[in-house]
């Protein structure tokens, strides 16, 4: 592969009856979480990435909570006070299935991004591929985006939409250091995070609304006043964009 995968690796294992499938291992993830990880492969880092892998298993039923994930230290075999490496087991969880779902998308789309004619198309190809990563998980992400937006976590959240959207310009080949750097990747984290949360309310078949919401989004970026062409201070856009979606969706007040 010629994708950079920073100081990430590929482990497997078997959850329950399920067939053995990869699973990444975040030992060195650029978005720090809040679960404590020391970001070296050891046993302790190791058992709780197994019991948060399996806590995934469990959000359709439990929710994002602190519940799911003692569920699964109890079927691993550990003690059920085992996620305590991990003790807000709610944001513990979204953070650990955002991080194993970026890496995840950046193993799909690798080898595929030469079949696109310009950068737009590729950006949307990498977002509907992450996009599909949390389809799973529909019906339960409001649930998730309610507890991003709690004041406390707000900036995990725009950590990982900011590395979210760094990763996916570097994966589609822009590498530059233009003075709209940081515009450029604010605009995009406003889209993926929109469709994202239009795609939990859409009921159209295959979810075809949400493409097409999301195609409409990339059509709006790409003209230059959308952009931008001047310095921002990026940390207060992107926190205006992500306060102004999650209000705009009922998650925050305005």
């Amino acid at each position: 592969m010629t994708i950079r995968l920073l100081g990430r690796a590929v482990a497997t294992r078997t959850v329950a009856n399920q067939s053995i499938r990869p699973k990444i291992r975040h030992l060195q993830s650029s978005v720090p979480d809040s679960s404590g990880f020391s970001g070296r492969d050891n046993t302790k880092n190791n058992t709780n990435l197994e019991i948060l892998d399996l806590a995934l298993t469990k959000v359709h039923d439990l929710g994002w909570s602190s519940t799911a994930v003692s569920r699964a230290a109890t079927e691993l075999g550990y003690s059920s006070m085992a996620h305590g490496v991990a003790p807000d087991g709610a944001i513990s969880l979204i953070s650990h299935f955002m991080d194993r779902a970026l890496d995840e998308t950046c193993i799909e789309v690798d080898d595929q991004l030469h079949e696109f004619p310009d950068t737009s198309e590729c950006l949307r190809f990498i977002c509907t591929t992450r996009l599909k990563q949390t389809l799973p998980y529909v019906q339960r992400w409001p649930e998730a985006a309610a507890i991003l937006a709690q004041p406390q976590n707000v900036p995990l959240a725009m950590r990982h939409l900011t590395n979210l959207s760094s990763q996916m310009w570097y994966l589609a080949g822009d590498k530059s250091t233009r003075i709209d750097w940081y515009a450029r990747r604010s605009a995009l984290a406003a889209v993926y995070l929109s469709t994202e949360l239009f795609m939990c309310e859409d009921r159209s078949p295959n979810h075809q609304d949400t493409w097409r919401f999301l195609k409409q989004r990339f059509q709006d970026m790409d003209k230059a006043e959308y952009i931008g062409s001047k310095t921002v201070a990026f940390g207060e856009q992107f926190s205006r964009n992500l306060y102004n979606i999650l209000a705009s969706r009922g998650y925050v007040s305005h």
